[in-house]
């Protein structure tokens, strides 16, 4: 193990003998095999932490003493917290070992960080990698638990990863290292447990070298995953686009896919998408559904969704988005959140009038100060330009701004995200899509204001 270890260190694969290193120690055999062999293989800045979770009493204590003991003969720093993990699971509604492992990375990171160290050290080894693998299985796991666990994941690394539970207890009983054994281990009451007592046993009759297969197993499970992953930002790069102050998920590639669920999944998860929340957006975009796709709403912790027959748009929910602005005269430019108009008066015989929903041309005799930017809101109105009453088509219809963006086929993101120009408490503008008939330019304009949006990236 030693000469693995020392491999390790002349590669400089995960770090070498001068690299300072924050080993987590807990008194087990696994933990104080690696102590030994990091002081024996010359690595010359290391600092040891302990945590006591407090869920063995006096057993707990004994450990923490031990540890302590060895890094005082040895003259190495010494670092442990004290948690009430019982009272911590409870209260956030976590198993006690989800709760242990919270508790003991969150102070590992934080204890790394103040005392200016590189890594924090691992004990696990190839059966816990086993072990890992084949409860993600049985949990359901998707590719990424497949791969297991990493030598190297952020600043953790597990050097004794593809070393076997035997080759630790061999260069214990060599080099004649103390140790703790930790009581709960023998318990089936924890899953992980059962899985080493009872199943790996039983796997063990059928393949004696299951460990050492389910670590190999990972391993290509990594490789996959990364040329999967490399398939996924291809096809993030086509599909997901900046959208306004969040994202726009174009979905007909995806739908058309053979694999749409892990695809919809992939998009989504960077967003706090859960797998769950994923089928129930595929459910409501397909099969019985799809009649009721636009405008769902569907939440994480930070994002808000919104579905239609074409896109998902991924808003945040805590936005400084500015909702309305007063102009009292009229400015040169109008700067509101992405909508950047510039605004130019024009006398009516050097117009040129273009037809593009960039540009609103307003009669200036018409509109009055002060001029307001704001988004929709419920009971808005307007008399769109071009839209006659049906008994008298040169009289303008007025019409609702909900019936207006429906008959446009606007989705429920891109409505509320649509800010409208008002002179007084008249709609002039639905900024990008039409003007009020009563603001347009006519045979009796005289001078006439061109507001204009940039071009569309």
């Amino acid at each position: 193990m030693l000469k693995q270890i020392s491999s390790l260190l002349e590669t400089g694969k995960l770090f070498n003998r001068h690299t300072p290193l924050l080993l987590a120690c807990s008194g087990g055999r696994d933990s104080m095999a690696l102590l030994d062999v990091l002081l024996a293989a010359g690595c010359t800045h290391l600092e040891v932490a302990h945590v006591n979770f407090k869920l063995r009493g006096e057993e707990s204590d004994g450990d923490e003493a031990m540890v302590q003991a060895f890094c005082k003969q040895y003259q190495l720093p010494f670092h442990v917290a004290h948690f009430e993990t019982q009272k911590y699971a409870v209260t956030n509604g976590l198993s006690i070992q989800m709760a242990a492992r919270t508790l003991r990375y969150d102070w590992l990171e934080q204890k790394r960080k103040e005392r200016k160290l590189h890594l924090i050290v691992t004990a696990h080894h190839q059966d816990d990698q086993a072990e890992t693998i084949l409860f993600n299985i049985l949990q359901g796991t998707g590719l990424e638990g497949l791969k297991g666990m990493t030598q190297k994941n952020g600043v953790v690394i597990r050097p004794l990863l593809h070393i076997s539970r035997k080759e630790i207890d061999t260069y214990i009983d060599q080099r004649g290292i103390s140790y703790r054994d930790d009581s709960s281990n023998d318990s089936t009451y924890y899953k992980r447990n059962f899985i080493r007592l009872e199943v790996m046993p039983l796997l063990e009759q059928i393949n004696p070298s299951v460990k050492a297969t389910l670590d190999n197993f990972g391993e290509r499970m990594r490789q996959t995953n990364s040329l999967f992953q490399e398939q996924v930002e291809r096809i993030r790069k086509k599909v997901l686009q900046p959208w306004k102050d969040g994202h726009r998920l174009y979905l007909t590639y995806i739908l058309q896919h053979p694999s749409t669920e892990t695809l919809l999944y992939e998009m989504l998860k960077d967003f706090g998408v859960s797998s769950k929340q994923s089928m129930d957006i595929m459910q409501t975009l397909s099969g019985k559904k799809q009649q009721n796709a636009s405008g769902q709403v569907f939440l994480t912790a930070e994002y808000r969704l919104i579905t239609d027959d074409r896109s998902v748009f991924i808003l945040p929910l805590v936005t400084e988005r500015t909702q309305r602005m007063v102009w009292d005269t009229m400015p040169a430019r109008m700067v509101f959140n992405e909508y950047d108009i510039t605004c130019r008066k024009v006398p009516m015989q050097e117009l040129n009038m273009k037809s593009s929903a960039r540009y609103a041309y307003l009669d200036a005799a018409k509109l009055n100060m002060p001029l307001l930017i704001r988004y929709p809101e419920t009971g808005d109105y307007f008399y769109p330009m071009g839209l006659g009453k049906a008994q008298n088509a040169e009289k303008p219809g007025k019409k609702k701004l909900s019936k207006f963006f429906k008959d446009i086929k606007l989705s429920v993101a891109e409505r509320e995200r649509t800010p409208l120009l008002f002179n007084g408490e008249q709609l002039v503008w639905v900024i990008g899509q039409r003007i009020d008939d009563r603001f347009k330019v006519t045979e009796h304009t005289k001078d006439v204001w061109v507001l204009q949006l940039p071009p569309m990236v």
